[in-house]
């Protein structure tokens, strides 16, 4: 609640004050002037004609009169403090009015040779210039309106008559003058100073007042309890809410001690929390002062520390939830990798077999599309369990990012091409220093999603500019746009905007995921922004590399190698889905490899020594990383090579997607293929590792 500030005082509240303290002069200025004129009527009777005499008091008479109905009418007047000029300058105007009519006396009665009229008529006249010279202090125009006229007019009768006497006593006149009207500006200055004190406090004692009374208010209804007690503990202040906290409304205690008492709390902690017997917690904060009070709060915690638990639980039931997720999908996707697998063995053997006819090809290719299209699905998915299983490191090199865009550039022109779209890659020649296959994932992931959602004859721009120490990569395009409400939900596995029929050809909604989850673990952050309907903007911020002394490119490693026959060659397949023997040993066959499959350790040592296949020490072993009983692929490498006495070269193939699965096959230095794996990389890895071992 905002309190005003205080409004000390001001000129008009100042001004209202003193014509007030003038007026509340006026009856007993009223007296003295009827008691002076009296007297000198009475003294001057025998002396002078007695016409001026009762003339001249029947005028101040009247005068007077006239100055009591007008205090009067402002004693009642309702709207002094609103108009104070009008009350000023009817003061100003009676106190002229007297002014003038007692500067007439000395000019009326008195007489130069009479020394008795002399001397009354002067003394009278300076005994009400110097009664009026602080009775009319208050109001400075007033006071020199009355005093001027009154004195002047006799010191200057007396210089006019000219008498040594007359001189003497003018000089006295005027100096008495003098005095006087000095004195009533210091009495005038001394009343303003009060006044204006006297509101300044009045005006903080009202304030004083409001905010006691506020913070009174404020402490009585706030929902935490507060008490201040002196350094011996007895209660100085509290509101009902600390007694009723502390269980104490209807006796509240008069001790600290007895009040915190009830409910066992302890003093001098900064804070502590208190279960009460009915489940209610309390926390209890002890503030001690500088001169060793103590300030107490009481605080209600039960709604808070319930919804705590509540966001626990929530939390729990959550975690457990996408634990049993990631357990389902790795199930789902080892059980779903395991068919595919075989399929795509076994088709690249059909396919090896099939005579080129024109009448097959149409249907091989659609097949082929199919497994590629369901091994892309899988691959992605993999991607994202590899990243939330933490084994993918970024290695961080120095990268010419003109190169990279000028690659991306030569990869994407055909497709927006077709698309009818047009694009453009203004590369600029700058290092940056990042990973270069994740930068170049997150980038082409980038550049697909800006195509696909731009329609066609729209326009798709990647440039860079330099941000202080890293260079900004913007993709713009001039697509659909994304509502300001799902921004951050695009980052999110399988969220797909304008797909509710999750059409494969507008892509599985994993790319986005795969970038967020790319950028983060580079701690090269991805933003966006975007109009509906105006097209959208993902910007990359890397930091950029020395430019010194640039490193030359390697060369992108080829996809799959040309291979040649394995005729020389034997195999150790170890798998305990038999569809998968089957599947391998067909294609391996088909190779020229001479191949051994078994399901378990003892039925492949089994083979071996019986002379299975003509062979009896494989040239490279391929194991399932999951086999029967719970047994890891890395333990079954371990049993082969001391059976058999020999390090073999082994390759691990694995459908699993569970992180912790994914760590330790990583961990193990094995190679790792993950199922589906194409005919082409099993090949290269074959090619790869025997050719090492060869070495």
């Amino acid at each position: 609640m905002a309190v005003n500030p205080p409004l000390y005082f001001n000129d008009l509240s100042v001004r209202t004050a003193l014509i007030s303290a003038l007026f509340r002069q006026v009856p007993w200025s009223l007296v003295a002037h009827v008691v002076a004129s009296g007297v000198l009527c009475i003294l001057l009777w025998g002396t002078l004609p007695h016409l001026p005499l009762l003339l001249w008091l029947a005028a101040l008479l009247a005068l007077c009169a006239a100055r009591y109905a007008s205090f009067v009418a402002f004693r009642r007047s309702h709207t002094s403090d609103d108009n104070p000029a009008r009350w000023e300058n009817i003061g100003v105007a009676f106190t002229a009015a007297f002014g003038l009519l007692w500067a007439l006396t000395p000019w009326f009665f008195l007489l130069p040779e009479n020394t008795d009229t002399l001397v009354l008529v002067t003394v009278i006249v300076m005994g009400l210039g110097a009664g009026a010279s602080i009775s009319l202090a208050p109001h400075v125009p007033s006071c020199f309106s009355f005093v001027l006229p009154t004195q002047l007019s006799l010191i200057a009768l007396l210089v006019y008559h000219g008498t040594s006497l007359e001189l003497a006593i003018a000089v006295l006149a005027a100096y008495a003058l003098a005095a006087n009207l000095l004195n009533s500006l210091s009495v005038h200055r001394e009343l303003k100073t009060n006044v204006r004190l006297s509101h300044e406090n009045l005006s903080l004692r009202e304030e004083a007042e409001r905010k006691n009374a506020l913070l009174e208010t404020t402490l009585q209804n706030m929902d935490q309890g507060i008490a201040l007690s002196d350094a011996e503990g007895n209660l100085q202040m509290w509101n009902q809410r600390f007694f009723e906290l502390l269980r104490a409304g209807g006796a509240p205690q008069r001790t600290l001690a007895a009040a915190l008492g009830r409910v066992n709390a302890p003093l001098g902690k900064a804070a502590s929390e208190v279960t009460l017997d009915d489940g209610d917690v309390l926390q209890i904060a002890d503030n001690t002062l500088a001169n060793d009070s103590h300030v107490v709060t009481v605080t209600d915690m039960t709604q808070l520390k319930k919804r705590e638990h509540d966001l626990e639980q929530a939390r729990e039931v959550a975690e457990q939830a996408n634990a049993a997720k990631t357990r389902f999908l790795a199930a789902a996707s080892h059980d779903l990798r395991q068919p595919i697998h075989a399929l795509g063995l076994f088709f690249e053997s059909l396919t090896e077999r099939i005579p080129d006819d024109p009448a097959t090809r149409p249907i091989i290719d659609k097949i082929n599309d199919s497994v590629e299209a369901i091994d892309t699905m899988l691959n992605a998915l993999l991607d994202i369990s590899k990243l939330d299983a933490g084994i993918v490191r970024p290695s961080f090199t120095r990268i010419a990012l003109g190169t990279l865009l000028k690659r991306l550039d030569a990869e994407f022109q055909p497709l927006a091409a077709g698309s009818g779209l047009s694009l453009t890659i203004r590369a600029r020649d700058l290092y940056v220093r990042s990973d270069e296959l994740m930068l170049e994932r997150m980038l082409r992931n980038l550049i697909t999603n800006a195509l696909r959602y731009t329609p066609s004859g729209g326009r798709v721009l990647l440039g860079v500019r330099t941000r202080g120490s890293c260079a900004r990569i913007e993709i713009h395009d001039t697509g659909i746009g994304i509502p300001g409400s799902q921004l951050d939900e695009i980052f999110l596995e399988f969220h797909q905007l304008g797909n509710p029929e999750r059409d494969r050809r507008q892509g599985l909604g994993l790319g986005l995921a795969i970038v967020k989850r790319m950028s983060m673990l580079l701690d090269q952050p991805v933003r966006v922004r975007s109009r509906l309907g105006h097209g959208s903007v993902f910007a990359i911020d890397v930091p950029l590399a020395a430019l010194a002394h640039a490193e030359p490119d390697e060369p992108a490693p080829l996809a799959a190698l040309i291979g040649r026959e394995f005729s020389d060659r034997r195999a150790l397949v170890l798998d305990d889905d038999g569809t998968i023997l089957d599947a391998m040993q067909t294609l391996l066959t088909g190779w020229g490899m001479q191949v051994c499959a078994a399901g378990s350790s003892e039925e492949a040592l089994a083979k071996l020594h019986a002379g299975e296949a003509g062979q009896h020490l494989p040239d490279v072993m391929i194991i399932d990383y999951r086999l029967r009983d719970n047994a890891t692929g890395i333990e079954a490498v371990e049993t082969l090579r001391e059976r058999l006495g020999r390090p073999v070269p082994a390759i691990f193939i694995t459908g699993d997607t569970a992180p912790d699965r994914l760590r330790q096959a990583q961990a193990s230095g094995y190679p790792l293929l993950h199922k589906p794996v194409r005919p082409a990389r099993l090949r290269a890895a074959l090619r790869q590792l025997l050719k090492t071992d060869a070495a």
